[in-house]
């Protein structure tokens, strides 16, 4: 070998490896993280659109199976069905429950003023009302009323925008689920589409049992805590059901939203009511978390509270009353991605995950390769 030739440098290598690559990947989960910090929201009603395409598609199949309608009018003719029962619900049901959410309305700051006036009666109460706020002060006076009356109208057109979103994308990803799926599997490389479509078929299986043991959980909620209220002879007691069968869609936060009207109503007529009151909602919630729960765990993934909880105030915080409404699939997607992806994909442990109870029919189909 000629002294006089140098082998060839590999400096210009190693300074791209050392410093560039290193930089470029920072770079671009810096530009992730500000993406998916601006475009929060509009992921949400994506996601919200899919979970409700889910919770069309499985109304879908039991139409296909009973009537053995195609899978594209078995949706249209639970679109028909759902548009004429809530349009019954709303006229038959609405003129009273809207009359009972006017005496809720009415009732719930006499319940406060009630309440304080009793702890007036106590030394600790005295100082524990000198650091809360009074119903005159949180009533807004002159130029608040039209700013909030500004802001309310602002975020009733947003909200009605939401939802034609929400409903515009859930209806056509039930119509054509394959298309879309088959769409994002053509993104994958063509070695692990087959993975790809796992993870696919298990996320759908997931929010279609989470979605419909929800449904059940609060059906039951609403009325075991309607009953209840009824026997204790708490005043409103439907409407507050009812709110408790919404708010429960909200796992953790919601029950304890739900509570604090009927236990205010409860107070106002004796306290041991309140107390009575306030053991029925432990006690419904008791009866969620020890019998419903795991019947839906066995199907879905079994979702931790503190995860959960976190997840929800991170969320709210971030996107608001939207993102804790969803919060809680989003985890049990992201449980799922976890456990497929990493645990067993990238570390080669084998977990239970809601792929071990598919079957092929309940996958996406393989996109076919173009020659």
């Amino acid at each position: 070998m000629d002294p006089k030739v140098s082998p060839p440098s590999t400096e210009p290598w190693s300074y791209r490896r050392r410093v560039l690559i290193p930089t470029a990947t920072a770079l671009g989960l810096f530009l992730l993280v500000v993406f998916l910090w601006y475009a929060s929201y509009v992921l949400l009603l994506v996601f919200a659109g899919v979970l409700l395409a889910v919770l069309l598609r499985a109304a879908a199949d039991l139409v296909n199976s009973a009537t053995g309608l195609p899978d594209k009018w078995s949706v249209l003719v639970v679109l028909v069905l759902g548009v004429v029962v809530l349009g019954a619900v709303g006229w038959f049901a609405a003129p009273p429950i809207g009359r009972q959410l006017d005496q809720l309305t009415q009732q719930i700051p006499r319940s406060v003023e009630a309440i304080r006036g009793r702890l007036e009666e106590y030394r600790w109460g005295q100082l524990l009302l000198r650091e809360l706020p009074s119903l005159e002060d949180l009533q807004p006076a002159g130029p608040e009323v039209i700013s909030r009356a500004t802001g309310f109208v602002s975020r009733t057109t947003g909200a009605l925008f939401s939802f034609f979103v929400v409903a515009f994308i859930g209806v056509y990803l039930a119509l054509d689920p394959v298309l879309y799926a088959s769409g994002i599997l053509r993104l994958v490389p063509p070695r692990y589409r087959g993975r790809a479509r796992d993870v696919l078929a298990a996320l759908g299986y997931t929010l279609r049992w989470w979605l419909i043991g929800q449904l059940i959980t609060m059906t039951i909620v609403g009325i075991l805590t309607t009953l209840g209220l009824w026997l204790l002879g708490v005043p409103l007691a439907p409407v507050l059901g009812l709110l408790a069968f919404l708010l429960d869609f909200v796992p953790n936060i919601g029950p304890v939203v739900a509570a604090v009207p009927a236990i205010l109503l409860a107070f106002t007529d004796d306290p041991m009511k309140a107390l009575y009151v306030t053991m029925l909602y432990i006690g419904v919630q008791q009866v969620e978390g020890l019998l419903i729960a795991p019947l839906i765990h066995q199907r879905t993934v079994h979702l931790p509270p503190v995860l959960t909880v976190v997840a929800q105030i991170f969320l709210g915080i971030l996107v608001g009353p939207l993102g804790l409404l969803l919060a809680t699939p989003l985890v049990a997607c992201a449980l799922v991605l976890v456990k497929m992806l990493y645990v067993e994909q990238a570390l080669g442990d084998h977990v239970d995950t809601p792929a071990d109870h598919l079957k092929p029919q309940d996958k996406p189909p393989m996109p076919k390769r173009e020659k």
